[in-house]
Parts: C-alpha cells; structure tokens; sequence
C-alpha cells in the first residue's frame, strides 16, 4: 500500500479486469449503523435490471445491532471484523472479497436512487479514462447537497482557510477552492473534479488494484482524497455525474470535536504527501494557524459563526477543543 509522496505512476487505461466479470460489487463498511443499514441495503437492492450486483458489508466491530440487521436484508454478505481498523481498512476487506469489474463504495448512512447505479456506469464507460465516477447527494427533501466532491488540497486553499477567507467567503472559487461548486439546473451535466466522496463512489477494479486501493494508513476522512490525487497522477480524470442521485446524512459515526480532530488528522496527512515537499510544514502551520483563529474569534466574540461557515457541524467550543489537541493531529496518520 502506498504510504509515502506522490510519485508519478505510469497512465493508467481502463480494461477489463483480470479475473474479475463485469459487474458491480458495492462494497458498504459499517461501525454502529444499526439504523441506518437496512434502508440503504433495501435501496441497494432496487437498483435497475440487468446490472449483475453483489452487495457486500464489513462490519468494523460494531457493538450494536448492525451485523444483525443487514444479515435481515437478502443477498448481502456480511464480513465482520474484529476489531475496528478504519474504514480504508475495512474497503480493503471488501474489496478483496468482492468479485465484481466495478467497485461501488457506499456509506452505510446513504439511500442511492434505483437508477443510480446505471448512471455511474453509463458515465465511467462513456469517459474510460475516468476510473473513478461519483453521484449528486441529495437532502432528505430531495434538494441538492453539494458534497459529493471537493477541490483539490493545496498551498493557495490552506492559506485561505488560515486567514479566515474560506469562512469569510463561503464557496468561493478563488477563497474557497477546496468548496463544491454548485450543480447547474441541467439533470444530466456530469464534470471532471479533483475529489470524489468515498461515501459514494465508483472505481474500476483495475485502477484500484494498480493504486493499491485506498491507503490503510487513513483511519477516516482523507483516504478518498488521497486516492483521487494518486489516480489523477497516473492520468485519471474523476468525474460526477448529476445522474446518479445519492441522499446522504453524513457524519454519524463520529461529531463534533471528534468528528474534527480525525478530519484535520486526514488533512494533516494530505499536506504531508500531496502538498511540495519544500511546502509541507508550511502547510501544517497554515492549518494550525487557522484552528488557532477560529478557536479565538468564537471565544472573542461568544458565538460560533465563524466556525459554522468553515464547517457547517462545528460549534466554538469544538474549535477551542481541536486546537488544544493539536499535537495529536498535525503529525497526521502514522504509517
């Protein structure tokens, strides 16, 4: 598995996988998602007719009720780990479990559309250097979540998140690159981005076999990153297809405080690989310096807006928290 800078790989084409008939394996890792697992295998399992599909779930040593309500569902394999490894670790397992020329990774906290997956198809086969296909997320009622891909980390964004431009400016394309662009009116646009969530995310089976999947190294958030910016090196180009309808709640295995420290851990890790070498400690600085202000203008001002442009879920005191623990996530993922 990968775990040290980018290095350029040779470009990568699609072709059929060695040993591996078409078909999708849609590959779902579960920690303590008994209420969410049933609704996303049951919409799982309506996908449109004539895709051959297996559907399987790694279970990440849940303590709840999960392995035993997606062993309800019909047709879904259920792999349970002893212990909790992250979810790189746990896509790992599925993968080298799955059969399939198409790996669908999804979040066990989404409801995918029917003809969801034929959209990613369509669009992966229609683009084949491509490799990596995602959705348009949706919310509950049906309006358009944007995250369901991201821009690409670098010196220029990790700047405007230390001065507070990212937050001033929400969704900026200059101050606020690594934010979603928002979908157009048109129902099928599909685009080229440099980041598409792992919550729900196409790969062909050979392009994950050459990268070596996603790094273990990630416990959680940034894995999906890191293999986009990996993949894009060998030639890939990412792309969303609006087609390809996604709900996503997002978020629930880990809140708050520490929903930031292991988000900012993954940030940490992607300076440290992606960004130039002679720029990396800069970089981390950069990141550190804009906790560092958000944890004071909310504890200045008394109130948390700051901190809910910058992240929609984070509150002052979670800010104030992810800076006091600041020794544990700007060394990033240990590996």
């Amino acid at each position: 598995m990968p775990s040290g800078p980018l290095t350029k790989q040779p470009t990568w084409r699609q072709a059929p996988a060695s040993g591996h008939p078409a078909g999708v394996s849609v590959v779902i890792v579960t920690y303590r998602n008994e209420a969410d697992i049933g609704p996303c295998l049951r919409a799982a399992g309506q996908v449109a007719p004539g895709i051959p599909m297996e559907v399987i779930v790694v279970d990440n040593a849940s303590d709840d009720g999960t392995v035993a309500a997606a062993r309800t569902v019909a047709g879904t394999k259920v792999i349970e780990r002893q212990a909790n490894g992250g979810f790189a670790a746990g896509c790992a397992t599925g993968a080298e479990a799955a059969t399939g020329q198409w790996l669908l990774f999804l979040n066990p906290d989404t409801v995918i559309a029917p003809d969801a997956v034929r959209a990613l198809l369509d669009c992966a086969r229609q683009h084949p250097g491509t490799g990596i296909v995602g959705g348009r997320f949706v919310h509950a009622d049906g309006s358009t979540d944007p995250r369901s891909f991201w821009g690409r980390p670098s010196p220029w964004s990790a700047a405007c998140f230390a001065l507070g431009l990212s937050s001033l400016l929400p969704g900026s394309r200059f101050f606020d690159p690594e934010a979603p662009q928002p979908w157009s009116a048109d129902p099928a646009q599909e685009r080229a981005v440099p980041v598409v969530s792992g919550a729900f995310m196409l790969v062909h089976r050979q392009l994950w076999d050459t990268l070596g999947g996603f790094d273990p190294v990630f416990f959680l958030y940034g894995e999906d990153a890191d293999f986009c910016l990996r993949a894009a090196a060998t030639g890939c180009r990412p792309m969303v297809t609006a087609r390809a309808v996604c709900q996503h709640a997002g978020g629930r295995s880990s809140t708050g405080a520490g929903k930031l420290v292991l988000l900012f851990t993954g940030k940490a890790t992607l300076v440290r690989r992606h960004f130039p070498a002679w720029l990396r400690s800069a970089g981390i600085g950069l990141l550190l310096g804009g906790v560092l202000l958000r944890a004071t203008a909310s504890r200045v001002t008394g109130t948390a807006s700051a901190a809910r442009q910058a992240r929609p879920t984070a509150h002052g005191d979670d800010w104030r928290a992810l800076w006091a623990a600041r020794d544990e996530w700007r060394r990033g993922w240990a590996g």
